[in-house]
């Protein structure tokens, strides 16, 4: 985590509005922490204990991990992909779920499918559990110095809804935060093991692209090689363990996957993505005119973040914006993935703290980003309040722009 280099931030100056007092924030947080418990304790047990056939069991999108881990253990990695061999696992271990749930297909490089090969060593339940364990883990391993730091608290940080509705899905949201806020938070101390976590993201590789770049106008050479070796280790690693045929029929699988799912909508996953291509489609837009729209928002947060490492900015405001413009970013986003955005919360977090300059507005647009990943959720349930995340995310961005400028402006003065 961008923490001062002595591990420390300054002490956090009075808040402006009383609504924003830390005592406050505990309160705020520990509430919807309860309530958030509570809601999965009455959903697991109207699953598994009430057996209430219309409510689909925890970690539903977990079962495409757990039974392409185990076609590869019983069968062979390549078969993974075949959609009558899933399928068929997938039914008997959701046989008592609601149709609508429907079919997951496996849509993952190698990288992540020999990450994940061991999961079906377990029954399907204790696996979930251990990989909901995991990665919740990782997740307050990756927030603990800005905690530790002061200038948050712990409950703040357990609280955020994101890290619940990935958990609730069974996503691996919060595996790659935690590779993410690595990449970031050990950049200055340890470049090398930053590059190693910036390479280890080629589990998911669309959420790597844009830290190369980052990296090389930040003029952090050391952690860029590093992530360029790591990245090209663990692909050749799969492909030597699994075999080459492999990654070609991922990238067959990955542009029909593309093209139906994506450009097409199949299976409504335009509801679930808060992105501005998906917004365009799902208004009419045709596939051109979505991907110019998006391309328009992309390439702007690509260009104004790129200045903002090249500048040398504080990490703080440059790494928080290294990810909410990875998130706009991408065409295909899910809601899940809304669980990075607990990183630039944090890091804006830190710099109000030892910087200050915090207005009522800056605040509230936290206090949503926070709030950010429930209502993307439950837009999937009910499309009609929309992924205001498509709105929320460069309000964010400019936010962080802001921050940037106006310590460059103080800086400019003296």
């Amino acid at each position: 985590m961008p923490i001062a280099t002595d591990g420390t931030v300054d002490k956090m100056p009075p808040p402006c509005h009383r609504w924003l007092t830390r005592e406050r924030v505990i309160v705020y947080s520990a509430s919807l922490l309860a309530s958030q418990l509570i809601l999965i304790g009455v959903w697991a047990v109207a699953h598994w204990v009430l057996n209430i056939n219309s409510v689909p069991p925890l970690g539903v999108d977990f079962r495409v991990y757990w039974s392409a881990s185990f076609v590869s253990l019983h069968d062979s990695a390549i078969e993974a992909f075949d959609p009558r061999q899933l399928h068929a696992i997938e039914t008997k271990l959701l046989a008592d779920t609601p149709s609508d749930v429907g079919y997951a297909p496996w849509v993952y490089p190698p990288t992540f499918q020999l990450l994940i090969c061991p999961l079906a060593l377990l029954p399907y339940l204790p696996s979930y559990a251990l990989f909901a364990c995991v990665g919740i883990a990782c997740c307050l391993v990756a927030c603990a110095p800005a905690v530790k730091a002061g200038a948050l608290p712990w409950i703040f940080v357990i609280a955020f809804p994101g890290i619940w509705v990935a958990t609730v899905c069974g996503q691996n949201s919060l595996l790659t935060l935690a590779l993410a806020a690595g990449a970031l938070g050990l950049l200055e101390r340890r470049p090398l093991l930053s590059g190693v976590c910036a390479g280890m993201l080629v589990i998911k590789p669309q959420l790597a692209v844009l830290f190369p770049l980052m990296f090389l106008c930040g003029r952090h050479f050391r952690a860029l090689a590093a992530m360029a070796a790591t990245g090209g280790l663990f692909c050749a690693a799969s492909g030597l363990l699994m075999g080459l045929p492999l990654w070609l029929k991922f990238f067959e699988v990955l542009s029909l996957f593309n093209t139906v799912v994506v450009q097409n909508g199949e299976g409504d996953i335009w509801k679930a993505m808060p992105t501005v291509f998906a917004l365009a489609r799902r208004l009419g837009a045709s596939l051109p005119a979505a991907y110019v729209l998006h391309a328009a928002v992309a390439v702007s947060a690509i260009l104004a973040t790129a200045i903002l490492w090249a500048r040398r900015a504080r990490l703080e405001v440059r790494s928080a914006a290294a990810v909410v413009t990875t998130l706009l970013a991408q065409p295909y986003l899910v809601y899940y993935d809304l669980a990075w955005l607990i990183l630039p919360i944090i890091y804006l977090c830190v710099d109000r703290a030892r910087w200050g300059d915090g207005t009522l507005v800056e605040g509230v647009i936290i206090a949503f980003a926070w709030l950010l990943p429930i209502p993307s959720f439950l837009a999937i349930f009910k499309p009609s309040m929309g992924q205001w995340g498509v709105v929320l995310l460069p309000i964010l961005l400019v936010v962080l722009l802001r921050r940037a400028q106006l310590h460059r402006s103080c800086s400019a003065s003296f």
